[in-house]
């Protein structure tokens, strides 16, 4: 039966949950497994369905194409049920925003045709205001009585939101009300009906409303097909026992999840990272810390950091919590199915209220999922990726990769369409076409996008051209993206465009990371950085009137606008100017050394590495070119090698040449004890020491390495990045690449086991 309020519900659900547990995880007895998972598919599926009402209904571009939405299926006790997550950070999102509606409205404030829009990260775990979300009460007869059976989540990111924030980014707001309108749980439907009152307000407060009111009212639609099609569900089954069933699969999860975790070795891995940010005119960096313990089938995130800024990096609780579990369902349990019983193994402390990991009201947040949410993502996944590492288990090992990027070049502009009216033109090219992190198997995917979007998509050439003033000039991978390791990194996007004859826009760049990469693993490299820029005063026009594709830069005349930060607003384009931007690559995995010679040449053959980044980063000796195929000297290349780690290492023993090129992925094992080298089981120390204390290490500048290498990066001139290399004493590979910031000492990060 549906709750008369929250915690007598809870109650009972935490009734049938362990009884759930005890008679049916256990035994199974008094469930069917066919009919739970024909129950657990149909809430997905209904997820699913809404996610189509969505599609065909909505007239956005950013829906439509890109995939920016997300619909999910909760139970009356605002338990996740069924989840169609384009974007995995709605899974977080959603279960704040409906928590906090129900606990501030219901019972005495909720009725059946209700619609409430939510989008404020301050107090409904809104990732940021762009994405806007509708919640919607499911009703039904229960024994004679209209009772509450569920809810519908809907997001979308809208086009606009009002404010100084060009569909929901404001690069130079100082506070969260210089940002966009926010709606914290605002009734904007009742009995089914779009209130007439809140239409003129929002009408006359967002840049294109006609857009905005159209994707709300999809937005509904979705949830009305949810709240029916559960309706049906509970006719076919009766309410009461499709709520044990419900109950039994959120259990199911969570023990399949648990029993995932149980195979990490138990203890604490601590790592720290930087947000980035150039608003102010200077280029600061803001420190986060995560400690995440394994412990009694749990995982336990503490995080901490500087003060709150005022800038719009600041990790709101919805930014940072979808930001944690995406990576560990795409780490450690792509293979659960989602639901309520994941975040019964999660705990997350977001450290001390009035920080950058847990910011409160005058905050600014518009870029909380994005930035500070996506250093988030980042930590938490190395710590996944390192606690696999050293489990017993091959197969759990084998999830380890090189870290997703998260340095992404998004932009927002504002102007005329081509019909002369106002709108919004969002490329998502660089803003999602990210490189994925090496894996185990092999080179990283290309264009991957960040693990909390990966469904995120970029709308296709004719669909940009077909409404908005601009023509794209081209769309290519961006050549020395990927991260350098034995696996490479996945490759990112290099995008540009310009603007019709007469036309222009004004908008705004917030580059998340064009410093500080996301790191490989194992002895792999970071991946490359993100960057953008403006030319102005092309001659791109007359390239065309030529009869000549302007395909690359070195055909288009103009200056580099130099007053392009990372994050800049108020950026006017007219249509003699080319915006360019450039997506990150993902981290590679194991040592780049150990890359045999003939993928290297595949990758200088196909325009993926060039002859710098060959010679520099995986010491290769390279022969043709000039208009040859490209080749390897491939004696040649391992007496290079090692060469050059002899340099580093004067104890090396033996050829690289003589290591199997399948060793190393997990850089350091634990075996006996002890902590032992990956590749030739030299042992480095006992398994209670810190064994980076014990293994050569060597720092060097980042900028350095990676302008040698041809690889985009900005340099930092004050507190410059760098590199540090740990190696194996005895056969000098590479079994870890760290980056850390001159003159700040910290504890390198690494997995303190509990004994």
């Amino acid at each position: 039966m549906a709750i008369e309020n929250l915690r007598l519900r809870s109650e009972q659900q935490a009734s049938i949950g362990a009884s759930a547990k005890q008679s049916s995880v256990g035994e199974n007895e008094g469930f069917d497994p066919i009919t739970a998972e024909v129950i657990r598919s149909s809430f997905d599926n209904i997820a699913r369905e809404m996610s189509v009402v969505l599609l065909r209904t909505s007239g956005s571009a950013v829906l439509t194409e890109s995939k920016d939405f997300s619909t999910i299926l909760f139970d009356a006790d605002c338990n996740q049920v069924g989840v169609v997550g384009y974007l995995l950070y709605h899974l977080a999102t959603s279960r704040l925003g409906v928590r906090a509606l129900a606990k501030a409205r219901y019972p005495h404030d909720v009725n059946p045709g209700d619609a409430f829009i939510c989008n404020d990260p301050h107090t409904m775990g809104a990732a940021h205001q762009g994405d806007v979300g509708i919640i919607m009460p499911i009703f039904h007869d229960v024994d004679g009585a209209e009772k509450l059976v569920g809810w519908c989540f809907s997001n979308a990111h809208m086009s606009d939101v009002g404010g100084s924030a060009i569909s929901g980014f404001a690069p130079n707001a100082r506070d969260v009300y210089s940002e966009a309108l926010r709606f914290p749980g605002t009734r904007v439907a009742i009995n089914g009906i779009l209130d007439k009152e809140w239409v003129g307000f929002i009408s006359n407060n967002v840049r294109v409303p006609l857009s905005l009111i159209s994707d709300i009212r999809s937005l509904i639609a979705a949830c009305n097909t949810g709240s029916r099609r559960y309706r049906e569900m509970i006719d076919e089954y009766g309410y009461d026992r499709l709520r044990a069933y419900s109950d039994y699969n959120i259990s199911l999860t969570e023990k399949a999840f648990a029993d995932r975790i149980s195979q990490l070795p138990e203890g604490t891995y601590r790592t720290y990272e930087w947000v980035e940010y150039d608003g102010t005119g200077s280029p600061d960096l803001f420190p986060m810390y995560c400690d995440m313990t394994v412990r009694d089938r749990k995982l336990h995130f503490a995080f901490s950091g500087c003060p709150q800024v005022p800038a719009f990096v600041n990790a709101a609780q919805g930014g940072l919590e979808g930001n944690v579990i995406s990576p560990i369902v795409c780490q450690l349990a792509p293979d659960v199915p989602i639901n309520e019983g994941f975040w019964r193994c999660i705990e997350i402390d977001r450290g001390e209220p009035g920080t950058i990991t847990n910011p409160i009201v005058p905050a600014p947040v518009t870029m909380a999922h994005a930035s500070g949410g996506v250093r988030v993502g980042r930590m938490v996944q190395e710590a996944i990726v390192a606690a696999c590492s050293l489990s017993e288990s091959e197969v759990v090992r084998g999830r380890v990769s090189g870290l997703a990027s998260g340095a992404l070049a998004p932009s927002v502009w504002y102007g005329e369409n081509k019909n002369g009216d106002p709108s919004v033109f969002l490329p998502l090219d660089s803003g999602v076409g990210v490189g994925g992190g090496a894996q185990s198997i092999g080179d990283g995917q290309d264009n991957y996008g960040l693990q909390a979007t990966l469904s995120l998509n970029w709308a296709d050439v004719e669909v940009y051209e077909l409404s908005d003033p601009v023509l794209l000039l081209w769309r290519r991978i961006k050549i020395n993206s990927g991260g350098a390791g034995r696996y490479r990194g996945g490759m990112g996007m290099d995008a540009a465009f310009m603007l019709r004859e007469g036309a222009k826009l004004v908008g705004q760049t917030f580059l998340t990371a064009p410093e500080i990469p996301g790191k490989g693993f194992a002895g792999g490299y970071p991946g490359s950085l993100c960057t953008s820029w403006v030319l102005r005063d092309t001659n791109v026009h007359e390239v065309i009137e030529a009869g000549q594709l302007p395909k690359n830069r070195d055909l288009l005349t103009g200056d580099e606008d130099p007053s392009l930060r990372a994050n800049t607003t108020n950026v006017h384009l007219s249509d003699s100017d080319v915006f360019l931007g450039v997506a990150s690559g993902g981290g590679g995995l194991g040592d780049p050394f150990l890359r045999p010679v003939e993928e290297i040449a595949d990758d200088l053959n196909n325009d993926l590495v060039s002859v710098a980044a060959a010679e520099h980063l995986y010491g290769a000796v390279v022969l043709g070119g000039s208009g040859e195929p490209y080749a390897l000297d491939e004696g040649a290349t391992w007496a290079c090698r090692d060469a050059r780690r002899l340099a580093l290492v004067p104890e090396k023993q033996g050829s690289l040449a003589d290591i199997s090129g399948s060793t190393g992925t997990e850089g350091v094992l634990r075996t006996s004890k002890q902590m032992i080298c990956s590749h030739c089981h030299t042992t480095l120390c006992e398994d209670i020491q810190d064994w980076k204390r014990c293994a050569p290490a060597v720092r060097r500048s980042l900028a350095d390495c990676f302008e040698q290498a041809e690889i985009v990066i900005r340099r930092r001139l004050d507190e410059p990045v760098e590199l540090i290399e740990y190696f194996c004493p005895t056969c000098a590979c590479c079994l870890a690449a760290d980056l850390a910031i001159m003159g700040q000492d910290r504890e390198p990060p690494n997995f303190h086991l509990s004994h």
